[in-house]
């Protein structure tokens, strides 16, 4: 397979474990591999409202389930794959499509859940251009140079699936890699023609710069799942109590999020840094509430990653996905849910049915056993 760049084999495996004094191993922690809950367990996380744990605070689900959790921050989901891979932390909160990256290499990473998507409800990330641009229509942004945060990011893989719908991809554009705090100005100054941005640098684009919205991501993919839990098998074999444990508290953090949208936007600003004048402007994600991957939504992210070549098509799909994806999920989730109660949720009927540009069945073709269950609500 093609090196990722900060997701090549070798990257990964080069990070360092010294840089986190606290991990949550059995060797790293000296707790016998009989022990049940580890004392501490670090979670990689991301400066962006996709993140569940961007939205702890005194409501916290992780001390309600007796865990001590700590964060471990990193600038892009490539740094976190590293630290897991690298055994420096054993869960995080990261992107489906790095995780699945990961997972098709041979690393030992699971994904047994679902946290934030963008709907056409709840739009995320967009591609912006200056007030004042001539450019009003996605076609013309044919041979401009277009901003992207990372490689390998749903931006970066989600062309591909722009590509399909509006004929305008990367092999059509000039790339630059520009930071995302960095990308109003960038654009301000006419360093780059668009920028393809994530909240909260799409909202100081707007408020600030006087960028406007060209095409919301949902406008093309009209529901993406964003985030998941990634685990280290490791960490799931010696301490499955513990597993379920964070489970429960990622279910609790997505439902308490939807339930209490006010709340959990001050405490997400607050944790991200949000300036003042632009928290009640930053859009915040859908978060499903039972936690369960949307394997229509998988299969599409893998896609996006094959045809964005992110990564190489895997020899069997279907079994690269059963061992990372479904398994993990009725391993972990599925008993987690069962304990706390499953609930309706009517965004993932609906983007269980939704149209997904680079799927070669419908839908339906993808569903995992829960999914019937998750429609019949």
């Amino acid at each position: 397979m093609g090196d990722t760049g900060a997701l090549g084999r070798r990257r990964l495996l080069k990070a360092g474990a010294a840089s986190l004094a606290l991990v949550a191993t059995p060797r790293a922690l000296g707790i016998a591999a009989t022990a049940n809950i580890p004392d501490k367990i670090v979670i990689g996380t991301l400066p962006f409202s996709t993140e569940v744990t961007a939205f702890i605070g005194d409501v916290d689900y992780f001390k309600e389930q007796g865990l001590s959790v700590e964060l471990f921050h990193g600038q892009g989901g490539p740094a976190v794959v590293q630290a897991l891979v690298a055994g420096s932390i054993p869960l995080g909160d990261v992107g489906v499509g790095p995780a699945l990256v990961a997972a098709a290499r041979g690393l030992p990473l699971l994904q047994p859940a679902l946290g934030a998507v963008g709907t056409p409800k709840q739009p995320f990330s967009r591609i912006m251009v200056k007030g004042g641009s001539p450019i009003v229509e996605v076609a013309q942004l044919r041979g401009r140079k277009l901003a992207l945060h990372q490689r390998g990011t749903m931006e970066d893989i989600g062309l591909a699936a722009l590509k399909k719908t509006h004929g305008i991809g990367r092999e059509d554009l000039e790339i630059v890699l520009v930071p995302a705090p960095a990308q109003p100005q960038a654009l301000a100054q006419g360093l780059v023609d668009a920028i393809y941005a994530l909240p909260p640098a799409d909202t100081v684009a707007e408020r600030r710069f006087e960028a406007r919205t060209l095409i919301n991501t949902a406008d093309f993919i009209p529901y993406i799942g964003y985030g998941t839990l990634a685990m280290r098998r490791d960490f799931v074999e010696t301490y499955p109590d513990a597993a379920k444990k964070v489970m429960k508290a990622w279910l609790g953090f997505c439902r308490w999020i939807d339930d209490n949208a006010e709340a959990a936007r001050k405490v997400s600003d607050a944790n991200l840094n949000i300036d003042a004048d632009l928290r009640e402007h930053v859009r915040i994600p859908y978060f499903v509430r039972n936690g369960l991957p949307v394997m229509p939504n998988v299969w599409h992210v893998y896609e996006m990653l094959v045809a964005g070549k992110v990564m190489d098509a895997a020899s069997d799909p279907g079994k690269l996905l059963d061992e990372a994806v479904i398994e993990p999920t009725k391993r972990i989730t599925l008993p987690a849910l069962d304990e706390l109660g499953w609930s309706k949720d009517a965004a993932v009927q609906d983007m269980l049915r939704a149209a997904y540009p680079l799927l070669p069945k419908p839908p339906e073709a993808y569903y995992a056993e829960w999914e019937m269950k998750l429609l019949a609500m």
